[in-house]
């Protein structure tokens, strides 16, 4: 009876931990844990949406983060919810599928050097755009909810760094500004270790579908609408 209680929380364990929820070393845990016994694992995020994009000189920076230059990406969350996970590797070591988010430009860029990479370093912004008509229009910074800069979650970058980045937020009914509500949320990217140049895969992960992720308020309304 205590093997077979012994093999029947390991593949408990193995079924939270691995790809039987579809998660894989970059598919991050959410911050929720669950108890097997006295056994506790981080549970996955229910849905996965996954940005594939490439920074070189061509593309010119979007804004500023502690005089650094930045990039910026937009969610659209449709519903309340209760947590929101981004994180980003660089370089894109999966690629694209059918149902992922792609720049226009990352597969050209991708065939002139693939091995670029940057440290990546993550801000995650609630804006003040509520109507999904109203995207195009724009809108300004609510909050800052959450950074990061360096995570031992994810795999090492190429130089053999855990450089790679990973933020969570819980929503906080108690405050307005920090709540998750159905909306438009900006994540903007730099690096504080040289320039940001080259390919990077940014994943967010949630509790529900339907988040769609551009690069552009435009294309974002485009894709909501």
């Amino acid at each position: 009876m205590k093997t077979y209680k012994n093999l029947l929380l390991a593949s408990a364990t193995f079924i939270l931990c691995t790809g039987f929820f579809g998660g894989d070393d970059y598919n991050f845990k959410s911050s929720k844990s669950e108890g097997i016994g006295s056994f506790k694992v981080s549970l996955p995020y229910v849905k996965y949406e996954k940005y594939f994009g490439y920074v070189d000189t061509n593309i010119k920076p979007e804004g500023k983060y502690k005089n650094k230059d930045s990039y910026y990406l937009y969610l659209w969350v449709p519903a309340a919810i209760d947590e929101l996970g981004v994180s980003m590797v660089s370089p894109a070591k999966d690629k694209p599928g059918k149902k992922d988010f792609v720049h226009s430009m990352f597969k050209k860029s991708m065939k002139k050097d693939k091995k670029a990479y940057f440290d990546t370093y993550l801000v995650l912004d609630k804006l003040d755009i509520l109507d999904p008509k109203k995207i195009k229009d724009g809108g300004k910074v609510i909050k800052t909810l959450k950074t990061n800069d360096d995570s031992s979650e994810l795999p090492k970058n190429p130089g053999g760094k855990r450089y790679n980045s990973i933020l969570r937020h819980e929503s906080k009914i108690s405050s307005p500004t920090e709540s998750l509500v159905r909306g438009v949320y900006r994540v903007s990217f730099t690096s504080f270790r040289g320039k940001v140049n080259g390919s990077y895969m940014a994943t967010i992960g949630s509790n529900i579908p339907g988040i769609k992720v551009a690069n552009s308020l435009e294309k974002l309304s485009e894709l909501v609408n």
